[in-house]
């Protein structure tokens, strides 16, 4: 009706506050890396350094907490479980492209966030096998197409997804997340290259 007053936004809570501050700083955090200043995050979250302070103590509390944000892949996870596949190479395409993006950003993070990053990295170690635990889960309904066991596809497919995502230092990475997934599905080896002959035959 006119003339009512609309109903108050909200305020954030603590934790939202501090949430929307980290997102809002990380894309400057990549640019600067662990050298940004206080004034320099307090502008890209648009608020003042006082404000930063009362929501994170100091500087490199707030890089603690931005790198223990994006590190925690519970959301991504479970963000990652609800989605339906049809075909194992469709589970694969969509779950590889995935991982190799995230993998990508982690490795941007930590190498930017230089020494905080790799500790912050370090100290979630234990959360690998759980995340190859939940991988695995996504081959199972697909084992009768496996050549091995879930949990080593999961393995493998960690491990060439690493490598699309890293480039292992080169300026360009040679394979592509599309890559990764056709050598998953069919090897190295063009389907029309003769075979291997065993040396010691």
């Amino acid at each position: 009706m006119l003339g009512d007053v609309p109903p108050p936004i909200p305020r954030l809570s603590a934790d939202d506050r501090r949430a929307q501050i980290i997102e809002a700083v990380t894309p400057a955090v990549l640019e600067h890396g662990a050298a940004i200043t206080s004034r320099q995050l307090a502008e890209a979250a648009g608020v003042a350094e006082g404000t930063l302070f009362k929501a994170f103590g100091d500087k490199e509390s707030l890089l603690v907490a931005l790198a223990d944000h994006h590190l925690d892949a519970a959301d991504w996870a479970a963000e990652q479980a609800r989605l339906e596949h049809g075909s194992l190479e469709e589970m694969l395409t969509t779950t590889v492209d995935a991982m190799v993006g995230r993998m990508r950003f982690i490795f941007r993070l930590v190498m930017a966030l230089g020494p905080i990053g790799q500790r912050c990295a370090q100290a979630r170690q234990g959360e690998l096998e759980s995340s190859k635990a939940r991988l695995a889960e996504r081959f199972e309904p697909y084992r009768d197409r496996l050549r091995v066991a879930p949990l080593a596809a999961a393995d493998m497919t960690r491990t060439l997804a690493w490598a699309a995502a890293s480039g292992w230092g080169d300026t360009a990475p040679s394979v592509t997340a599309a890559d990764v997934v056709q050598v998953l599905l069919h090897g190295i080896g063009s389907a029309a290259a003769p075979a291997l002959v065993d040396q010691e035959a």
